[in-house]
């Protein structure tokens, strides 16, 4: 089943919890698909990299 856009999930990068569509954002943002500053949350491009590779919450099912 794919995962909604609302679903909301305590993120490890911004430790806040969001919805799916921000952790799609970061993703777009890791793999340069986004400009940074229309994402509303700062992160660590480097510290992203590890988490999300970690946490792979973005992957819809």
């Amino acid at each position: 089943m794919a995962r909604s856009p609302e679903a909301m999930h305590k993120c490890p990068l911004l430790k806040r919890d969001i919805f799916w569509g921000d952790c799609y954002e970061v993703q777009e943002i890791r793999n340069d698909e986004l400009e940074p500053s229309f994402f509303p949350y700062k992160f660590d491009a480097d510290e992203a990299n590890k988490v999300c590779e970690v946490c792979k919450w973005y992957i819809a099912d």
